[in-house]
């Protein structure tokens, strides 16, 4: 990742520098909104395709176990910091710089910037045919300029080598200069990044629940609690049945876990 990031800061003098840092074992870019919707305006659209990786406290706690999805975060060429339990580790770990740039944040700033630029955005999820196509619509709608299409593909077809082909088929005849998953973490990054070499060119990001906030269709949190980091209780409290344990059993072992990065920064500072 660091070698094919550097390749890529040689080969665009107008970006912005971009700084990786690790948080624990996870790899941080240091940049701001700004800066990410740049440096993906210079990508989208390009060969070769390029992977945006967005850790939030779930992501963090499921790469500790799930080597595939540590694999996929390896080949990233940015990542970003969502949400702000994120940025107050990376600071009680010593990182400089690190500032909050959620995914719900970004994708109506890149959907701003596409539709300036006349990007084609494809979106592949929704939780059927209906819902995708009232997204679309009003993506469209809110965003005139921006190209949208899309598909949502049926549960399991990330294990099915006929479903993977169809999408990937339908993905290339539209020719998207963004890739946006909202299939759920780690599954949309995971297929992400299996599948770069076919994909060719473009940027590819998992956007969670980011196609309904653009399209209307859920509200996110007031900006009080995202400030103070409780954007995943208003979440919560919407679904809880979906939810609950997500936040109330797996993302608890954020806290231990940043603890131990902690402990192990010590001792590598004292040897």
């Amino acid at each position: 990742m660091d070698a094919q990031f550097a390749n890529a800061v040689a080969s665009t003098s107008a970006a912005p520098a971009i700084r990786w840092q690790r948080l624990g074992n996870v790899p941080l870019s240091t940049v701001t909104l700004n800066e990410a919707v740049e440096w993906i305006a210079r990508w989208a659209g390009q060969a070769p395709f390029r992977l945006v990786v967005t850790p939030n406290v779930d992501h963090l706690v499921t790469l500790q176990r799930d080597a595939a999805f540590g694999a996929a975060y390896a080949r990233a060429d940015l990542s970003l910091a969502d949400g702000q339990p994120v940025v107050w580790a990376a600071r009680y770990l010593g990182l400089r710089g690190v500032e909050k740039v959620s995914g719900s944040d970004l994708l109506p700033a890149l959907c701003a910037r596409g539709a300036r630029e006349g990007w084609r955005a494809y979106f592949v999820g929704g939780r059927d045919d209906e819902e995708l196509g009232l997204c679309l619509r009003r993506i469209g709608e809110r965003y005139p300029g921006l190209r949208v299409g899309g598909t949502s593909p049926p549960f399991g077809f990330e294990a099915d080598a006929r479903q993977t082909d169809a999408l990937l088929g339908r993905i290339l005849e539209f020719g998207p200069d963004l890739l946006l998953l909202g299939v759920g973490s780690p599954k949309s990054e995971i297929w992400l990044a299996r599948h770069a070499e076919r994909l060719g060119r473009g940027v590819g990001l998992s956007i969670g629940a980011g196609m309904r906030f653009v399209a209307g269709l859920e509200p996110r949190a007031p900006r009080w609690m995202q400030r103070a980091g409780l954007e995943w209780s208003f979440r919560l409290m919407r679904e809880p049945g979906r939810l609950w344990r997500r936040y109330l059993v797996e993302d608890v072992r954020f806290l231990p876990l940043v603890l131990r990065w902690k402990r192990e920064a010590r001792r590598r500072k004292s040897n």
